[in-house]
């Protein structure tokens, strides 16, 4: 890879906006989630429609993950970024002038394409702007993801609760914040220094055969992470809300943060072991407290079920990390596109489709009925996921290296 002259290098400031901007993004996609139910008050839908319109921002942010990379390799971080936040602002429009459900489907589809492209394109300008830093940027990277969705959930939900135009306000805001990263990004220099000399083509993807037992493995303990991370964003806030008897979003705010914030300490923390171990250990405890959280909803106390959920965050983000550093410490550096691409597929289709199948439920019978039977059938899958380390990944015959946390971060850097 050629070298930027130092002219042409990236500002100093650029790694600080290029946080931000990753940090914006899963705010953005965290503002409805608090507000759902007020929408569906508002317009007297079903619960099925709320998983719907959370199911269209996933479709449509894998589609943007696949492509937004291959076409920043070849025309540069900077224009494919530029293109993200416009789309970001074109949804949160659409957000501010809803005045139906469907309106919500499209504004959620804009910026699933705008927030693809950003976790992408802004992880890989990271390493442009700062190669040194390869190893620090997947840990901040994980904290500007879980902070941002926690922040705007939060505030969102808090907001809510005063009722001072709370379906406006967090989109204003939100976008004022979209126009400051627009105008810093324009200024910023082009950090892709092979960009236009790289040939455009889409990674199919594939599995090589010597890893598949450990990528069954990987998928399978990230897709019931991902699983659940998909009902807390969608309906688990109502769920809360109504098993604590506690009227407004602000309690499904507070859900949505306990989550995120205990998965972002459970990253950190965890990056200093083996990832098949923290994987092992996420997979079983996430189907514990699966389980223990069917338990803790039914008391209707709201800090057990808070407490219960921040666990959940916490098995959650250890699950997935570990899934993640185990899978990509061994990929072929020749394949690591086409496995990836197979990887967030599989791992965007556990996050919609039991998504859609809780929303079913829920509109057939009640959010309280449904959610034991999706409690259950989470810790099977998440046990499922040891039970294929146990039978398909010792058939490889490589022994897992322990993992510095330098090695761990970086690992999961080059895999966004």
């Amino acid at each position: 890879m050629q070298a930027l002259s130092p002219g042409r290098r990236p500002q100093p400031w650029s790694y600080g906006v290029l946080l931000v901007l990753l940090m914006l993004g899963q705010a953005t996609s965290a503002i409805p989630s608090p507000l759902y139910s007020l929408y569906a008050e508002k317009w007297d839908y079903p619960p099925f429609l709320t998983t719907v319109i959370f199911a269209a921002y996933g479709a449509v942010a894998v589609v943007a993950i696949l492509v937004s990379g291959p076409l920043s390799d070849r025309y540069g971080r900077r224009p494919v970024l530029l293109v993200a936040v416009l789309l970001l602002l074109a949804g949160l429009a659409v957000f501010l002038v809803a005045a139906g459900p469907g309106y919500l489907v499209v504004a959620r589809m804009l910026n699933g394409l705008g927030i693809g492209a950003i976790v992408v394109v802004g992880g890989a300008a990271l390493l442009d702007v700062s190669p040194e830093r390869a190893a620090r940027s997947g840990t901040f990277t994980a904290i500007a993801f879980n902070v941002g969705i926690a922040v705007a959930a939060l505030g969102t939900a808090a907001l809510a609760r005063t009722g001072f135009h709370p379906l406006f306000l967090p989109y204003l805001a939100d976008a004022l914040i979209a126009l400051v990263l627009l105008v810093l990004l324009l200024v910023m220099r082009e950090p892709h220094p092979s960009a236009g000399a790289v040939p455009l083509g889409i990674p199919r993807p594939q599995v090589p055969r010597e890893i598949r037992g450990r990528f069954v493995f990987s998928v399978i303990g990230a897709g019931a992470a991902w699983a659940v991370l998909g009902v807390c964003f969608s309906l688990e806030p109502s769920i809360a809300s109504h098993a604590a008897h506690i009227d407004g979003p602000f309690f499904g705010g507070v859900v949505i943060a306990s989550v995120t914030l205990a998965a972002a300490l459970a990253q950190v923390v965890s990056a200093r072991f083996p990832a098949r171990t923290v994987a092992l250990v996420g997979d079983t405890s996430l189907a514990v407290f699966m389980l223990a959280g069917v338990g803790g909803f039914a008391t209707g106390n709201a800090v057990v079920i808070t407490v219960t959920v921040a666990l959940q965050g916490g098995a959650y983000g250890l699950a997935f990390g570990g899934s993640l550093r185990h899978l990509t410490a061994h990929i072929p550096a020749e394949r690591r596109g086409a496995v990836m691409s197979m990887f967030y597929l599989l791992a965007y289709g556990a996050l919609i489709t039991p998504t859609l199948l809780v929303g079913i439920g829920a509109t057939l019978w009640s959010d309280t009925a449904i959610f034991p039977v999706f409690s259950v059938l989470a810790a099977v899958l998440c046990l499922s996921a040891v039970v294929a380390e146990r039978v398909l990944g010792r058939r490889e015959g490589q022994p897992e290296q322990a993992l510095t946390p330098a090695a761990g971060v970086r690992e999961a850097s080059e895999a966004g």
